[in-house]
């Protein structure tokens, strides 16, 4: 009898199989790709952290209050054919992000990573910031961030997994002259971040906050000036203007804020990052003396480098630049 002969398989069932082989890894692919939201994304550190983040295989989605602002972003991520999902959203609005975050994560699925990044400086003596200014301070920068918060944390509970990241300051750790609106709300970013450490470690859900020194960003423009300064007569003003000519010549050394952003990467696929995580030397000198030095020297140092002395103040020079203290 003839011998058995075994079938050879025809080439279309093998590109069948290699087609069925390549869609199933993609589609694995796509499952395992982890997901993150960048408040404050259309330039600055937000920007930089989204093409970051993006370059690095997650899938991004970023977010400003006004979608032309995300423009320059998107045509980037076109360049390179990152996953970026640009998302106009009011962080300042319950109801909006009641509605947007919800139907991202029905579309897209859950968060992996929140980056609570959107803040903004008012600037001025406390004795002349008005309680409504200090309210649209921390609805920003305080506020903003637990609201986004809340948004992501029941899905990330759900599946014991997730990080949040909050970019905060050096000015969360110690406050200086004339800065005070910014100081305070970044103080109760770090104290709330705290908090929320605690409570989420027994669900696998990590916190952590990063503080920036002076870094190269659009921050000092989009800097509001409290009302009551405007007042040359002020008392404040000579110790206002010598403020920013010494912040002036220390913007100079700002540091490129990719640096931030290669640390919230670092943070946001860690498997224990560490909780307070502060960047630039000026940051991490700031820290260091003030906890370090005797509070006299300390306090010394920090009025001399930023006031000045009684006799170094001066009248301020009309063009002399307004812009606050950079720190995120």
């Amino acid at each position: 009898t003839a011998p058995n002969r075994i079938a050879k398989p025809h080439w279309s069932n093998s590109v069948f199989v290699l087609f069925r082989r390549q869609s199933a890894r993609k589609r694995r692919a796509a499952a395992s790709r982890r997901r993150a939201l960048i408040t404050g994304a259309s330039s600055g550190i937000g920007k930089a952290a989204a093409l970051q983040l993006a370059e690095r295989g997650f899938s991004v989605f970023a977010t400003s209050r006004s979608a032309a602002r995300l423009h320059d972003l998107q045509r980037q991520a076109a360049e390179r054919s990152l996953d970026i999902i640009p998302v106009e959203l009011d962080i300042n609005s319950d109801d909006a992000v009641a509605r947007a975050v919800p139907e991202l994560i029905a579309q897209h699925g859950a968060i992996d990573v929140l980056v609570n990044n959107a803040g903004f400086g008012l600037w001025g003596p406390v004795e002349a910031l008005s309680v409504p200014e200090l309210k649209t301070q921390f609805e920003t920068n305080f506020f903003a961030a637990v609201r986004m918060s809340h948004a992501v944390l029941p899905a990330m509970i759900e599946r014991r997994s997730g990080v949040i990241i909050n970019i905060s300051s050096v000015l969360g750790r110690m406050g200086t002259p004339f800065n005070g609106a910014y100081v305070s709300s970044k103080f109760a970013l770090e104290g709330i971040s705290e908090s929320l450490k605690t409570e989420l470690a027994p669900f696998g859900v990590h916190v952590a906050l990063i503080e920036p020194g002076l870094f190269r960003t659009n921050f000092p423009a989009n800097a509001v000036r409290a009302r009551a300064t405007d007042d040359d007569r002020s008392p404040y003003e000579p110790y206002m203007a010598r403020y920013r000519d010494s912040h002036d010549l220390f913007r100079r050394f700002g540091g490129n804020p990719e640096r931030v952003a290669k640390l919230i990467y670092k943070l946001s696929v860690s498997s224990a990052p560490p909780f307070r995580n502060p960047i630039g030397l000026d940051a991490r000198a700031g820290t260091l003396g003030a906890r370090l030095l005797p509070q006299a020297i300390y306090w010394r140092l920090l009025q001399s480098t930023t006031l000045g002395s009684r006799r170094a103040a001066r009248k301020p020079n009309p063009s002399s630049d307004a812009n606050p203290h950079h720190t995120a």
